[in-house]
């Protein structure tokens, strides 16, 4: 059973204090609210407040009941289909907290109220809808790339091709390895210290040992080059060559064998060239 308090008895909240022009900005603005924000695939952030007049309705429903509730955040999410929630326990003084999300992706909202010794929840405030970023590599490999109008002998030289050979299948090569270079420091991510006045909610689905732990993760970059007009496909699908000749893939690489089979025709038909890649993984973890 779940009562809801988050609104005035008179039916209308007192307006939000306007901060001065100079000095801190105010501690309360009078307001009862609650905010999510996601801060990555795995961990969200929330801040509230809950004015007088929400605690001044609840203590007429629930009298001193009220005192003995378990303040929590109530965390729903929503994801392929399925709906569930857990619970955080808060401070509700504390005014923000971390919630570590057992998985990523999906709709997230979120609750913030009192779990009563009888079970019942009493609702101070709702968040937002949000939705996490799925954290994984994007399995959409048919993307098109609009070709830059520039001075592309300028540009190959700063690029440092200058140091290359006239190969097309030598350039697509360092660039991807460049790019693949500032793909994987920009998407770099570190679970952090608890800030300033903040406060973590809890890990359910990481072990707290010595508050030690460890991910890792693999992907597979296949590249190369054919003549600029020939047909080609990779696991028996056509693939669009770049205006050089040049292709590029990338792939989540789960444990298993896989076979990434390319196939070149020439545009009379008559040639044809293939390659075939197997790659295994095989991920041993220790604890």
């Amino acid at each position: 059973m779940t009562s809801h308090v988050n609104a005035p008895s008179s039916g209308s909240a007192p307006r939000p204090v306007s901060p001065a022009s100079a000095g801190p900005l105010p501690k309360e603005y009078g307001v009862t609210r609650l905010v999510i924000l996601p801060r990555d695939p795995r961990w969200i952030h929330a801040y509230w407040e809950v004015a007088p007049y929400t605690w001044d309705e609840a203590r007429k429903q629930f009298g001193d009941m009220l005192k003995q509730g378990r303040s929590v955040l109530r965390v729903h999410s929503s994801r392929s289909g399925k709906s569930g929630f857990f619970d955080v326990d808060v401070r509700v003084d504390a005014r923000n907290w971390y919630v570590h999300s057992p998985e990523p992706d999906g709709d997230w909202h979120a609750e913030l109220g009192l779990v009563l010794p009888d079970g019942r929840f009493v609702l101070l405030a709702i968040s937002n809808r949000i939705r996490l970023p799925a954290g994984q590599v994007s399995d959409i490999t048919d993307e098109r790339w609009g070709v830059l109008q520039a001075d592309w002998e300028r540009l190959f030289e700063l690029s440092g091709g200058g140091r290359l050979g006239a190969g097309s299948l030598d350039v697509v090569k360092i660039l991807a390895q460049r790019w693949e270079l500032l793909r994987n420091v920009s998407s770099a991510s570190l679970i952090p210290t608890s800030p300033g006045g903040a406060s973590w909610g809890r890990m359910p689905s990481l072990k707290k040992e010595k508050g030690f732990w460890l991910v890792a993760d693999t992907e597979v970059i296949v590249y190369g080059a054919t003549e600029p007009d020939a047909s080609l496909t990779f696991q028996g699908h056509p693939v669009a060559l770049n205006p050089d000749g040049t292709f590029s893939f990338r792939f989540s690489l789960p444990d298993g064998e896989q076979v990434f089979p390319i196939h070149a025709t020439h545009r009379d038909g008559d040639l044809s060239r293939s390659i075939e890649f197997r790659v295994t993984r095989r991920s041993h973890k220790s604890e």
